[in-house]
């Protein structure tokens, strides 16, 4: 993707913290870097391909580039990874043909995951783990579901949650469903014992980060900075004074990317404020982080500028409500189909946490990565929407259908842009 930098294209500096387990020979404490609170599953993973790309360089002056380099191949794994594991779920809940060809183009498609697949941080191998995670929860428990099927399922969670703690997602999300299923019945024994090995499993797996946690700063949820507000399980929430939930500013946003376009930091700029303005344009686009040298901050200027064009940015953005709009529709639709359950739970219990979490941030908090687990979802959703309207509605599905492809053309030419720009 000519990226300028070794480590692809980052919003937050996961790489500092595999740099120091590399030169320290053990895991970063959480107050040795920035992003270093974080569970270490990234770090583990990450090392042994940054000493390759290190070991390949030798005693280069370029050694740490190369190993960065490498480093950054993790992202591209994950990716593959999520891509793999959205396919199969879409064949799971009855996607054939050309709504198979649909979902699947539309997965690979999404700009965000797109330019997440070649960087390095956490937040997509978190992906490809809860990717991963959301298709043996429906698959296996759609009905009873075997000890062995919750094994899998508590690990797949332990890894979630030894990656970030929002991977904490996928345990709640199991919690609650077996406890639905202990409400509703029948096999009731059956889904308390589910439920006992998965969150016992992801507890061995992952909890210790958690335990040492309470254990050094008196809190389960650490974090350095402003970002431990969020965290807190008390305190204001303090949402007024900080970001806007009923504007959508096109016209303002359209200014973002403009060549002479207003100057500042991205999380200085008065769009950024508005939610879904915000998460909208980081799904469909990089809002000008990756393709403005003053966007990300930082005083080095590490990303250059990227020319796309003004129109095209503005026809992705326009046309991403679609899939949008078709989301919506997929869920109310399929809210009360038994093989859905699962995938309800997670979107609501993972849409929750974030808002719980970004409403006390001041800065540097909307983000569509940190959203990124539930591509596998939306993709299902989105088409399930579509689906519905093809059948119901002939000519507003048609007219969506439409649309949706031209969207997906748009976005493949502005991801071309923005790979040699």
């Amino acid at each position: 993707m000519f990226s300028p930098t070794p480590f692809g294209y980052v919003w937050d500096f996961y790489q500092d913290g595999v740099r120091i387990f590399w030169n320290s020979g053990h895991l970063p404490k959480s107050t040795d870097c920035w992003q270093c609170y974080h569970p270490p599953l990234f770090y583990v993973l990450g090392l042994p391909l940054y000493a390759l790309g290190r070991l390949i360089a030798g005693d280069s002056p370029t050694a740490d580039a190369s190993g960065l380099r490498c480093l950054a191949g993790l992202a591209l794994v994950s990716a593959a990874v999520t891509i793999y594991y959205g396919y199969q779920l879409l064949r799971l809940l009855g996607c054939r043909g050309a709504s198979l060809v649909v979902g699947v183009a539309l997965l690979v498609s999404l700009p965000v995951l797109f330019i997440s697949s070649y960087g390095a941080e956490a937040d997509i191998v978190l992906t490809a783990i809860l990717s991963a995670f959301v298709y043996y929860f429906v698959r296996d428990f759609t009905e009873s579901g075997t000890a062995h099927a919750a094994l899998r399922l508590g690990l797949l969670a332990g890894l979630g949650a030894a990656t970030k703690y929002s991977g904490l997602t996928a345990v709640v999300s199991a919690a609650i469903f077996f406890a639905i299923r202990m409400a509703t019945g029948p096999r009731r024994v059956l889904a308390m014992r589910n439920a006992g090995i998965v969150i016992s499993v992801c507890a061995a797996i992952g909890g210790w980060k958690y335990f040492d946690n309470y254990r050094s700063y008196d809190t389960v949820f650490f974090a350095n900075g402003s970002a431990q507000a969020g965290f807190s399980l008390t305190g204001g929430r303090g949402v007024g004074n900080q970001y806007e939930f009923t504007t959508l500013r096109l016209a303002e946003l359209m200014h973002v990317y403009e060549p002479r376009a207003v100057r500042g930091s991205l999380t200085d700029l008065p769009v950024y404020r508005s939610v879904f303005t915000t998460l909208h344009a980081l799904t469909w686009t990089d809002m000008s982080f990756f393709s403005d040298p003053e966007r990300h901050g930082d005083p080095t200027h590490p990303y250059h500028r990227k020319r796309i064009p003004s129109a095209l940015i503005a026809v992705v953005l326009v046309l991403g409500f679609v899939p949008e709009l078709l989301t919506a529709v997929g869920f109310v639709v399929t809210i009360r189909r038994p093989l859905f359950l699962p995938l309800a739970i997670m979107c609501v219990v993972g849409i929750s946490a974030y808002m719980w979490w970004f409403v006390s941030q001041e800065s540097w908090a909307l983000k569509s990565k940190y959203l990124l687990f539930l591509v596998s979802p939306f993709t299902v959703y989105a088409v399930n929407g579509l689906t519905f309207l093809w059948n119901r509605a002939p000519l507003t599905g048609a007219l969506a259908a439409v649309l949706l492809g031209a969207l997906l053309v748009a976005a493949n030419l502005y991801l071309l842009a923005f790979a040699v720009g």
